[in-house]
């Protein structure tokens, strides 16, 4: 589910509430005409009022139209002290800014967009951790300091966890950079990317994720099955699209233009894109083409995460 469906979604969820209780006070209404005269008498007399006063104001008398209006506002306050005493009061709002029609001022309202955000990480929380996987839990204490071919993993990691969170802090949708992560499994690359996905949605902003397995697998049989390309288009169009396990997928020729495609397309319209993948650019280079490879090394920030398999690490813990 995209963010904008999850909009769709809460949007007519606030107008669906709206209306069952906008019934529920006019059938509660229409009781009330129908078992108690005085308010039956009473509406029916500012219905008759209203007209009488339209047709003064045509003849222009002034005195007579200003007693018309102090007798309207009497009647209304009597209507108001029945429907009081019948304990009907005005329909109830969720959210005062928008009285839950989800617009103000022809925009769609923080409550709405928050109900989405909620929603959205919902949906994503069902296939992936994303809740667990923030910047605060990312524990750099499975990295050793030693260094290894001269390079520290915890050293690396810090700058890595630090670049992270400055990306998800000054995230632009139509200028950030995108980024690639590289290295072997169970070193924090999945962890981080649910950390950036997490922090934007919560922000607002139209993040989609999914390994690259199902994310192309879902595309490929739209394409072929339903002859739709609408998940292929969201993932050019969402503000920050995130593959993980680039590499995991089955590889067909459909597959290689697919990654090429979407690469290229978002790079030329400046949305940037989170790619994982435990191939070196050499694999990736045999695997998608030279041109995958190409817009890669140029236009990603490349990141090798580096260190022994965090996993196997927690696994041989317990």
């Amino acid at each position: 589910m995209t963010k904008r469906e999850c909009l769709d979604i809460c949007m007519e969820q606030k107008r669906s509430l709206r209306s069952a209780r906008a019934a529920i006070r006019e059938n509660a209404l229409k009781a009330l005409e129908k078992d108690d005269s005085r308010y039956r008498e009473v509406k029916n007399t500012i219905a008759s009022l209203g007209a009488k006063i339209a047709l003064t104001a045509i003849s222009g008398d002034k005195s007579q139209i200003e007693k018309l209006k102090s007798t309207l506002v009497d009647l209304n306050i009597r209507r108001e002290e029945l429907l009081k005493d019948a304990g009907i009061g005005e329909v109830e709002y969720d959210c005062e800014k928008c009285h839950d029609t989800g617009y103000v001022e022809g925009a769609i309202c923080d409550c709405v967009k928050k109900a989405a955000t909620d929603l959205y990480l919902k949906e994503i929380s069902a296939a992936v951790p994303i809740g667990e996987c923030r910047f605060e839990n990312f524990d750099l204490s499975f990295y050793p300091d030693a260094a290894a071919d001269g390079v520290s993993p915890k050293k690396r990691m810090t700058e890595i966890l630090k670049l992270c969170r400055e990306y998800a802090i000054g995230f632009n949708p139509s200028s950030s950079k995108s980024l690639l992560f590289m290295g072997n499994t169970g070193l924090g690359k999945t962890h981080l990317s649910l950390a950036i996905a997490y922090e934007l949605i919560a922000g607002g902003y139209n993040v989609i994720y999914g390994s690259a397995y199902n994310l192309f697998a879902k595309m490929e049989g739209e394409h072929f099955g339903e002859h739709s390309d609408k998940s292929y288009l969201d993932a050019v169009n969402c503000d920050l699209l995130i593959i993980d396990d680039l590499g995991g997928e089955f590889v067909s020729p459909y597959i290689q233009s697919l990654v090429y495609n979407i690469i290229n397309t978002r790079l030329l319209a400046r949305r940037p894109t989170i790619i994982n993948t435990n191939l070196s650019m050499a694999d990736i280079n045999e695997r998608y083409t030279p041109r995958v490879a190409s817009r890669l090394l140029g236009d990603y920030t490349a990141k090798k995460f580096i260190g022994s398999d965090i996993r196997q690490i927690k696994s041989l813990k317990k």
